[in-house]
């Protein structure tokens, strides 16, 4: 199925968006194509499963409303729903059942409808509006390994099938809804599509969603990019009409048109589709072909050309652990941990280490297992990051493998000097579900306030004495209220702090004057001031820093180009001088077969009488002899024809006066030759 727009009603608003209200319902029709499944089947056991070992639990806390469960909605910070990890009751204990953060499972998919459209089949239509980003339905369907994938590719052209339903769910492993699946198999393709594809852990599963790519109006045609995902066997015509159409799916214009990496390994690299049509645009000039040179559809060589890039902002740091935490591919980890490794920022620290960090880094050390440098790397910066719990580096086994390593001569030093660092962080009970109920009817009140606090970077709770509390371990904070942007400011490390809303001070008895609260105020106003300032500065240089990597990088972009243009030139010329090369020979071959053919024409006519002229001595030698006589004269009379006018060809006819000038020739030959037969026979 090659996407494209029908004739519709245009959005006076949005003038290029198509609407197919008018178009009749064809879901039931649609639906007799093929098998209806509930959720994906698997050819064999193990395929769709993570990489992960065991589920991941979120943070968050339940929070009933109106008999309905808001945890982890799309407003929370659930570190699970960032990670793009659902949540599964009886295993995510602390934000309750049936949270927000269970879309796959719930099957809560939006209201769509088939309809038939001018070129391309079935298509998928909204039957409402959808907001950007919204689950709009599962692609289900038959999860296969690689080999069966290439069998039935070959069997579905065989067999005549006009439409395809492959998408690769992970490395040698795909989902075929050719023959069993769900509505979204009909979603077609579009150049500039609306919705976007997006791998989920659910349960241990991997599981493909559909998601809008911006706001979606009522009878608007759903579209994915089919070049990412979907595969086929055969080329077919793409009816999109949009601007960026590459005009068909499949062959060698999708092989240069379509993305050099999957779009969350795009993500994950900060890779945008402009940085990939330079690339694409460049490696043209220069006359070298595009290949997707791994199994991930990853394309090797692009992805080795980027320059590693610090993650400055939390959405970078998102999708760099949502991939680390799916996949454990060696050149891609490889690629992200630079990313990681690069960044500075403690800010940007704490979102790390809050989105599974310590897993990811544990696992790190075993997809790098026999490497030392990249170990190394690994234990320098963990020594890096600021102070938390100790929780997550218990859970997740960093330490056991710390000490595994301090048995290296080479890694001892690091890694001792790591685990003396965590030997310093607290070991705190994670408060449960379990822990409220054991509290008084006003405690359990505010208790839920207290945990449903959005905290400031480098706040966690903690069980302490039968009671949550606030706790800081970079700063080595402990208080009962929630904490504030204003009193989470510094890096200070005393555990008794004087200032800032410590928890000493407002816990104190003896509650501040006038002078000194309007003291404090200004000195909090200056901060944040001082603060603000810093980050315009730091904002400015990383701009600056950024404008001379784009400057660096055009600069060598155009010297590459300039460079493919020379070779390309000289490269025409050699062609040019092997085309004349190649035309001179094949004239020179004319030649010589033309002069062949004259001669051989010449021959046959001499020899259609020459046989008969010498008949008569057929007595005085033998028939071998004579044939041979024959064959000398023939040869003599066209060599001496074709010294004459080489270009010239013999009569059709021969004339009196030709055969009687060859018999005085053949006379001649002959009487040499019976002289010396018997001058010969006389001496014998």
């Amino acid at each position: 199925m090659s996407g494209s727009s029908t004739p519709g009603k245009i959005i006076p608003s949005q003038s290029k968006v198509m609407l197919f209200n008018d178009k009749e319902d064809k879901t039931a029709e649609a639906r007799k194509t093929y098998v209806e499944l509930q959720k994906c089947t698997y050819s064999q056991k193990g395929l769709g499963n993570t990489r992960k070992n065991e589920f991941m639990e979120c943070d968050c806390y339940e929070e009933f409303k109106d008999g309905k469960n808001h945890a982890c909605d799309e407003h929370s910070d659930c570190i699970n729903r960032l990670t793009l990890i659902e949540c599964v009751n009886d295993l995510c204990t602390s934000c309750g059942d049936d949270c927000q953060n269970q879309r796959f499972q719930k099957r809560q998919y939006e209201d769509i409808s088939i309809f038939q459209t001018e070129k391309k089949g079935y298509g998928v239509r909204a039957e409402k509006d959808i907001e950007a980003n919204t689950f709009i339905y599962e692609y289900i369907g038959e999860v296969i390994s690689e080999d069966e994938f290439r069998d039935r590719m070959v069997s579905y052209d065989e067999r005549g099938y006009k439409h395809f339903y492959f998408m690769m769910l992970q490395a040698g492993e795909f989902i075929d809804a050719t023959e069993k699946g769900c509505l979204a198999r009909f979603c077609n393709h579009s150049c500039n599509p609306n919705t976007y594809v997006s791998k989920w852990d659910v349960a241990g599963k991997l599981r493909m969603g559909i998601f809008a790519k911006r706001k979606i109006v009522k009878g608007e045609e759903l579209t994915f990019d089919y070049n990412v995902d979907r595969y086929g066997a055969t080329a077919q015509p793409c009816y999109c009409g949009e601007p960026n159409c590459i005009a068909f799916l499949g062959g060698k214009t999708q092989t240069d048109a379509a993305s050099l990496l999957p779009q969350d390994y795009a993500e994950a690299l900060s890779v945008t589709p402009a940085m990939e049509k330079k690339w694409v645009k460049m490696k043209k000039a220069m006359g070298q072909e595009i290949d997707k040179s791994s199994s991930n559809n990853v394309n090797v060589e692009f992805v080795n050309s980027l320059e590693p890039q610090a993650c400055t902002q939390y959405s970078d740091v998102n999708k760099v652990m949502s991939v680390l935490l799916q996949t454990d591919d060696h050149f891609f980890c490889s690629k992200l941990l630079q990313r990681i490794l690069l960044t500075t920022d403690e800010t940007m620290h704490y979102q790390i280490i809050k989105l599974h960090g310590y897993k990811c880094f544990s696992k790190l050390l075993t997809v790098f297992d026999n490497e030392e440098a990249t170990q190394y790397e690994i234990l320098t910066y963990l020594l890096q990051l600021p102070k938390t719990t100790k929780n997550g580096i218990i859970l997740s086994q960093l330490d056991t493998k710390i000490r595994k390593l301090a048995n290296n001569p080479a890694l001892k030093e690091t890694a001792n000097s790591l685990l003396e660092r965590w030997d310093t962080f607290e070991t705190y009970k994670r408060i449960a579900k379990k822990d409220l109920s054991k509290q008084g009817s006003n405690s359990i009140g505010k208790t839920f306030d207290f945990r449903r606090v959005r905290l400031p970077l480098g706040w966690e709770i903690i069980h302490e004495n039968g009671r949550p509390m606030y706790y800081n371990a970079q700063r080595q904070l402990k208080q009962a209220d929630p904490p504030t942007e204003a009193n989470s400011a510094g890096s200070g490390r005393s555990s008794t702090p004087k200032s800032n809303g410590g928890y000493n001070e407002r816990h104190s008895k003896r509650p501040l004057d006038q002078d000194s609260y309007e003291k404090r105020k200004r000195q909090r106003i200056e901060w944040e001031q001082q603060e603000l300032e810093k980050r315009k500065q730091e904002e400015l240089r990383q701009l600056k820093e950024k404008m001379e990597v784009e400057q660096k990088k055009q600069s060598e972009l155009e010297q590459i180009i300039a460079d493919a243009n020379r070779q390309k030139e000289q490269q025409r010329l050699e062609r040019l001088q092997k085309e004349k090369e190649a035309i001179e020979k094949r004239e020179k071959r004319k030649q010589t077969l033309s002069v062949n053919r004259i001669e051989h024409e010449w021959n046959k006519y001499f020899a259609s009488f020459v046989p008969n002229l010498i008949k008569s001595y057929e007595s005085k030698l033998d028939r071998t002899r004579l044939k041979e006589c024959a064959r000398e004269i023939v040869k003599l009379l066209t060599t001496k024809e074709l010294k004459k006018d080489s270009k010239k060809i013999p009569p059709s006819e021969v004339t009196k006066e030709k055969k009687k000038k060859v018999n005085e020739f053949c006379k001649g030959y002959m009487e040499k030759l019976m002289f010396k037969v018997q001058k010969k026979q006389t001496s014998k």
